[in-house]
C-alpha cells in the first residue's frame, strides 16, 4: 500500500479552499466539490497516496457523491481489489451520502467488501 509522501503537499489539495474539506484524517479527506467548474459530482472521498504515475497529484479518488434529479443521493465508493465492483448506495439526505462514504473510507484500504 502506497504511504503518503512527506517532502512535497500533493499540489491539488493544496489548491483546495479550506472550505471545501469536509472531513479530512490526514489520510482520507471529503471534499465537496459544488460550484466547481467541470465537476460532475457534488463532492469526492481523496485518498492520500506516493507520488506515481497512476497518482501523479499525490493523492486518488476512493469515491463520490451527487444529487440525483429525484432529490436522492447517489454515494460511489470505488474497489481497490481488481475485479471487484464499486459499492453505490441511494440515500434520502446529502448527510447520509456523506456518512457512508467516510465512514466506510478504511475498508477500502483494506479490500474488504462494505
Amino acid at each position: 500500500m502506497d504511504k503518503p509522501h512527506s517532502s512535497q503537499p500533493p499540489e491539488l489539495l493544496t489548491q483546495l479552499p479550506r472550505e471545501n474539506v469536509l472531513q479530512d484524517d490526514g489520510e482520507h479527506m471529503l471534499v465537496s466539490t459544488k460550484g466547481v467548474e467541470g465537476s460532475r459530482s457534488d463532492g469526492i472521498l481523496i485518498r492520500r497516496c506516493a507520488f506515481s504515475l497512476t497518482a501523479p497529484l499525490g493523492c486518488e479518488i476512493m469515491g463520490q457523491y451527487r444529487q440525483l434529479s429525484d432529490g436522492f443521493w447517489h454515494a460511489s465508493l470505488r474497489s481497490r481489489l481488481q475485479g471487484s465492483p464499486a459499492q453505490r448506495g441511494i440515500y434520502a439526505t446529502e448527510l447520509d451520502a456523506l456518512v457512508n462514504l467516510w465512514a466506510n473510507r478504511r475498508r477500502l484500504d483494506l479490500g474488504t467488501r462494505l
